[in-house]
């Protein structure tokens, strides 16, 4: 019997709207307990004698507000689970500012939810998945890790996906990403995905807005209720994703568009 998955998240997830659609949609992937800070959540976890989490959840409104003696601490409560922290839009440019803490993954707010599933899917089958890599790992190391779609212990039809983009160029870079992602490409758009696509997923790449076609958009989610929508753009905001959203958008991923995200998605296309 698979054990339940539980993921503890310390901080405020009604700092930044942000978090708060982060932690809606976490919640709907996996158990979640949230506590306001890893004090607290040490404290009060012991006293309730509370099942171990497999995923400990670091939430950073801002940069800096994760210090290394918040990171030891986690550790040494809970050596066994995997440490994660989730960043806001005020972080896009945190990869670029320096090494980040020792033993944390940084997921950005708007992948979290979909990276969740694609590791849960992976312990569930029995694989550490990139859970298993060493945080030293590169991001091309985890982009060369095997697909769930090609286990053969573990078979399953490949979603029909339609990608479309602004450009040819870009169109290219989302079929050979909806490719690596274990998806199979049956129509390759430069411009808006057709309203009558022939497709189980329509992932759409959107550039750096996401505000200028929500009327095709409703169109598009019109013909097929039940198919997932997923957009791509940069630096996603919390309103704009809420538009979005609300417009018939099943997910919104950032760009670059991390593979596991993607794959997450398409495990419930």
């Amino acid at each position: 019997m698979v054990p339940p998955r539980h993921l503890l998240w310390i901080g405020d997830s009604t700092a930044t709207l942000e978090f708060q659609l982060a932690a809606a949609e976490t919640a709907a992937v996996i158990s979640l307990q949230q506590v306001p800070d890893v004090a607290t959540a040490i404290g009060q976890r012991a006293a309730e004698a509370a099942p171990e989490p497999t995923f400990v959840c670091l939430a950073e409104p801002r940069p800096g507000l994760i210090c290394l003696a918040d990171v030891l601490a986690v550790s040494r409560r809970w050596p066994l689970a995997r440490m994660i922290s989730v960043a806001s839009c005020l972080a896009d440019g945190q990869r670029r500012s320096g090494p980040p803490l020792p033993g944390v993954v940084t997921v950005p707010w708007h992948d979290l939810p979909a990276r969740l599933r694609y590791w849960l899917a992976e312990l569930a089958a029995g694989r550490p998945g990139s859970l298993g890599l060493p945080l030293t790992a590169r991001r091309d190391e985890r982009w060369q890790g095997q697909a769930g779609f090609a286990d053969p212990s573990q078979p399953r039809r490949r979603p029909r996906v339609t990608v479309a983009g602004d450009t040819t160029a870009t169109a290219e870079a989302v079929g050979d990403l909806v490719r690596v992602a274990g998806g199979e490409v049956v129509e390759q758009i430069t411009g808006r995905p057709p309203i009558a696509a022939d497709c189980d997923c329509i992932v759409w790449d959107r550039g750096a807005r996401l505000d200028g076609d929500l009327g095709w958009l409703q169109l598009l989610a019109g013909q097929q209720p039940e198919r997932p929508i997923i957009l791509l753009c940069s630096f996603p905001r919390g309103d704009a994703v809420t538009a979005a959203r609300a417009a018939g958008a099943t997910a919104v991923l950032g760009r670059p568009a991390d593979r596991e995200a993607l794959l997450g998605l398409l495990l419930t296309a």
